[in-house]
């Protein structure tokens, strides 16, 4: 279509819209207004007159559209022309579809293939999992028997911790019973007698008695410390070996010596301190005698008879008084 045509086209539509508005202002003119003449650009004009004009204009107008543009090629060669376009269009259309499916074909058969022997390794790798499975299923078992066995070792450590516990307390009662044991044995720890009865009168030789008073006691018999004990002063005065007031400090000082922890000096001290027999040691009082001892002992100290560090405690005059009482 060329574009002359196509401006006649439109020329012509365009007047015959207005042909049409015409028309229908001449029809509402008609039913409305009743009215037998209009005027129209001074000219006037009965309204029926004026409705069969415009509609004669319009179908006028709209024949000049149908007859520009059905004019030339006929409608059947168009047709024939269209039909002969679908023909062509569809048997290439026809063509390709059928090289698509061909195409489709062979792949849908190399799909097949492969798909075969993707059943193939799927249905091997089942039987690799299936083995795997009871691999799997076996390695749960040992792992649970394992996980016993750590529960067990785990319960054997804190058994052992606890032990460890256990014996570390018995070793700190064991200390504290050997701590105990060796206070006890202090406490019940009695030293040794310095004389016995049973003891030879020789032993009194040099530091309490001369050698010839050992020897005329010996000849009258009173050869040991219980001997010479249980004879009286006057039968030990008659062997001249000693005076009867000798004889009596002798024995006071012998029955101190057979007390266990008091010495030669102690006793020596005990008699100047107006203990005279262990009768007497046991009913003193421990911080009395201490303070009379003390004095005395500070005189000996003073004219050197004995040293400083043989001075005796109050714990020892304590003991002295403990094991009179007991002896």
């Amino acid at each position: 279509m060329t574009r002359k045509k196509a401006f006649t086209i439109w020329l012509l539509i365009v007047l015959a819209s207005l042909a049409i508005l015409a028309t229908l202002h001449a029809w509402i003119l008609w039913q409305v207004e009743h009215a037998n003449i209009i005027t129209i650009f001074s000219f006037s004009l009965e309204i029926t007159l004026y409705l069969i004009a415009t509609m004669s204009t319009a179908f006028l107008f709209i024949g000049a559209v149908c007859y520009v543009v059905f004019r030339g090629d006929s409608i059947d060669l168009q047709l024939y022309q269209l039909g002969k376009d679908f023909e062509e269009k569809f048997a290439k259309k026809c063509e390709e579809i059928k090289d698509l499916t061909n195409d489709s074909l062979m792949k849908l058969g190399l799909n097949g293939f492969q798909l075969k022997e993707n059943l193939k390794d799927m249905q091997e790798r089942l039987e690799e999992l299936e083995t795997h499975g009871k691999i799997l299923q076996e390695t749960k078992g040992r792992l649970a028997k394992i996980e016993h066995k750590m529960s067990v070792i785990d319960a054997t450590r804190k058994d052992l911790s606890s032990l460890k516990k256990k014996l570390q307390a018995i070793k700190n009662v064991q200390k504290d019973l050997k701590n105990i044991q060796g206070i006890v044995a202090k406490l019940d720890f009695i030293p040794r007698s310095y004389l016995t009865s049973s003891d030879e009168m020789k032993i009194l030789e040099g530091k309490i008695l001369e050698s010839s008073t050992v020897r005329k006691l010996e000849l009258n018999d009173i050869r040991k410390i219980e001997d010479f004990l249980l004879k009286n002063p006057v039968e030990i005065a008659v062997t001249e070996a000693m005076s009867e007031s000798e004889a009596k400090s002798l024995q006071s000082i012998i029955q101190l010596l057979m007390i266990p922890g008091i010495q030669h000096e102690d006793a020596v001290l005990l008699l100047k301190s107006g203990v005279n027999s262990k009768q007497e040691l046991a009913v003193q009082d421990t911080f009395s005698l201490g303070a009379r001892i003390a004095k005395t002992a500070e005189l000996y100290i003073k004219e050197g008879k004995i040293e400083d560090n043989e001075k005796p405690t109050l714990e020892e005059i304590a003991a002295w008084i403990r094991l009179a009482k007991t002896h």
